[in-house]
Parts: C-alpha cells; sequence; structure tokens
C-alpha cells in the first residue's frame, strides 16, 4: 500500500510541478507579447498608425508614405518574412531595394545603454529580443 502511495504522491508531484512550468512560460509568452505591443507603440505607432495601416499621424510628413504593415505577408506570396523585416527594423544591415531609409535604425537605439541601471545586461542580446518581440507584433498585424 505504500507504494501505491508513493507513486500517487510522486504524481501529484509530477503534475503540480507541470502546472508550475506551464503557468511560467505562459507568463514569459505574455511578457514577449507585452514588449511587442510596447514596442510598437513607442517606435512604430506614430508613422504606421494604431493598426499598422501606414496612416499614423507623421505619416503626412514622408515624401515616401510609411509601409501599410498589414500587407507584409499578401505582398511576399502570403509568408511572413520574419528575419527581413527583423533585418529593416534593426537598421544596421544593408537591406537591398529597401529605398531611401526614412525610418529610424532601432537596432542602435535599442543597443543604448540603460541610464542608472541596477544590474549587468548584454546590449546586443537586449536589443535582438526587441526587434524580435516587434517583429512578432508586426507578424500579428497581418491581414488576409
Amino acid at each position: 500500500m505504500s507504494g501505491v502511495l508513493f507513486a500517487l504522491r510522486l504524481g501529484l508531484l509530477v503534475v503540480g510541478l507541470l502546472v508550475i512550468v506551464g503557468a511560467a512560460a505562459q507568463q514569459d509568452e505574455e511578457e514577449f507579447f507585452d514588449l511587442g505591443i510596447t514596442e510598437y507603440e513607442l517606435s512604430c505607432m506614430t508613422c504606421h498608425g494604431v493598426d499598422g495601416h501606414g496612416d499614423g499621424p507623421l505619416a503626412r510628413h514622408f515624401e515616401t508614405k510609411p509601409t501599410d504593415l498589414t500587407q507584409i505577408a499578401k505582398a511576399n506570396g502570403g509568408v511572413f518574412p520574419g528575419d527581413r523585416v527583423a533585418m529593416i527594423i534593426d537598421g544596421r544591415a544593408i537591406v537591398d531595394k529597401h529605398g531611401p531609409r526614412e525610418m529610424p535604425v532601432w537596432g542602435e537605439r535599442y543597443r543604448r545603454p540603460i541610464p542608472d541601471a541596477d544590474v549587468e545586461w548584454d546590449a546586443e542580446r537586449r536589443s535582438r529580443a526587441r526587434i524580435e518581440a516587434l517583429t512578432e507584433y508586426v507578424e500579428g498585424l497581418q491581414e488576409p
């Protein structure tokens, strides 16, 4: 009987750990999604608009209208080119056929030190995480 009780307790412990791990993963995913929204609101919305259609309040001041971010996949045969979008957002790499660069080089901005930060951090890793979160957010804006 004690073997059955032990197995039952062990099973409950494993289930409990799986619930905790699953909750932590969901929280990380939600925080990552929140980072994408935040980056979009801070870095993109004034030009690309609330919904990504290229109609933000600053759009009228540009010679070339900002890209309609909701149509990227459609313009690419239905496939969202995440790596290319990340390179365009980053801006530090040369992207062929992007045309004149009116869009800021976000990769440089994202690498700037955080004033009065209490923790050491890897600037490039932080920059990549922000670009990745923003790229995934833009992917979620795609319309059929």
